[in-house]
């Protein structure tokens, strides 16, 4: 098997805890993942906590790791104090020289270029009386000052939650647009546990329908979700559930791998192009009766329903 070189996903870990604590050797992981035995020598190392190897943790530091990685080198994303003057400065529409330049400010422009670029703050950058647009390296528009998966704590526990939508473009006859339906995804990060939901658009009122309706009797400790457009009321669907939302980095969507994988699995039942309007509720029960029915081995041979339902009366 080739040696593969993206991330490890959350299964992997799993994995990679239960080798090691049944004394499996560095090489016998490296060669059962496909992987370089230093890969998994550096996750035992360096993704450790307190000497001990947990999947969970380790991917929670793994994570911390990335982003740092990308904003440590950005004072103005760090210092809670600095931040707000280049945010106030840029309201002045002050350029990031000028603002470099200030007697009050300790960084380059650059820096504060770069600052611009990762929030996506292309909108306030001013110049002889026009907006100069530049190319965001995330998303256009904000949804606001979301809280990010860093921030995110999770337990061994049932309701940690990621969502993402499946959409399905169509075309009518005539050209223009078709069905705007989509399909809500959640999976439950402990116990794999899969929910769906049809949506006939992403407005704040269906998905609001949606998420009462996905959640209803359900254990929600907190959501993980991307920057789609849908979650701009996010703080509002926090209300709507009583638990907080955080958000992927932008373009980062290993972040929330275990929905994206569940993704897949869904496709197998409803191929991409399908007219999603089509789709009916015997399909999406025949869906995640394959979803949370199955034995699965990350689960010990258990169903996502039986560990859930488990782990629900314990928490009880």
């Amino acid at each position: 098997m080739g040696q593969k070189y993206d991330h490890l996903s959350y299964e992997d870990r799993v994995k990679i805890e239960h080798w090691h604590k049944n004394g499996k050797s560095i090489r016998y992981i490296a060669g059962e993942l496909g992987r370089s035995p230093n890969t998994i020598s550096y996750e035992l190392k360096h993704l450790a906590v307190s000497g001990e190897y947990v999947a969970r943790k380790a991917s929670i530091k793994a994570y911390q790791k990335r982003y740092y990685a990308r904003t440590s080198s950005n004072k103005v994303a760090r210092d809670k104090a600095l931040r707000q003057y280049v945010d106030d400065s840029l309201d002045k529409s002050w350029s990031p020289g000028e603002i470099a330049g200030s007697r009050d400010c300790p960084v380059s422009k650059r820096t504060i270029y770069r600052y611009v670029t990762i929030y996506a703050l292309q909108h306030k950058l001013y110049f002889r009386g026009k907006p100069k647009r530049r190319k965001a390296m995330y998303r256009r528009g904000l949804i606001g000052e979301r809280k990010w998966i860093e921030e995110r704590i999770l337990c061994d526990e049932i309701g940690h939650w990621e969502l993402d939508f499946i959409v399905s473009p169509t075309k009518n006859r005539d050209g223009t647009n078709g069905s705007k339906t989509v399909l809500l995804v959640a999976v439950d990060t402990l116990s794999k546990r899969a929910l769906i939901e049809l949506l006939p658009n992403r407005t704040k009122q269906e998905l609001s329908r949606a998420l009462r309706k996905m959640f209803d009797g359900v254990a929600v400790k907190t959501i993980l979700t991307d920057n789609d457009i849908a979650f701009t009321y996010w703080t509002y669907f926090e209300q709507l559930l009583g638990a907080p939302f955080y958000f992927t980095h932008p373009y980062h969507s290993w972040e929330k791998g275990l929905v994206e994988n569940t993704n897949k699995w869904i496709r197998h039942f409803i191929p991409k192009k399908t007219d999603l309007s089509t789709v009916t509720k015997e399909t999406i029960v025949t869906v995640l009766t394959y979803l949370n029915e199955r034995p699965r081995q990350v689960l010990g041979y258990k169903t996502a329903n039986e560990v859930y339902l488990e782990y629900l009366t314990i928490q009880a």
